[in-house]
């Protein structure tokens, strides 16, 4: 969803830059904002979602634990 709404804001935005550098003397301004915004498109969906490390460890420590309990467990 937030892709969508993205993508239709960047779309919007460059389409404006574009008829406004049609439509003006001096068309790099709107050149410039339409591949900015496209690049910044771009780079918002190549990074990748971090998550806070410590939380991470801390989920992957209880998840450990709770594996040996299990396995704990079995052998008795």
């Amino acid at each position: 969803m937030r892709f969508l709404i993205k993508l239709f804001i960047v779309s919007f935005i460059c389409v404006v830059a574009m008829f406004g550098a049609l439509g003006s003397d001096n068309e790099w301004p709107g050149l410039i904002v339409a591949i900015t915004v496209w690049v910044w498109f771009i780079h918002s969906l190549s990074k990748p979602k971090v998550r806070n490390t410590d939380k991470m460890i801390r989920e992957l420590e209880r998840k450990n634990e709770e594996l040996l309990r299990k396995l704990e467990r079995r052998v008795r």
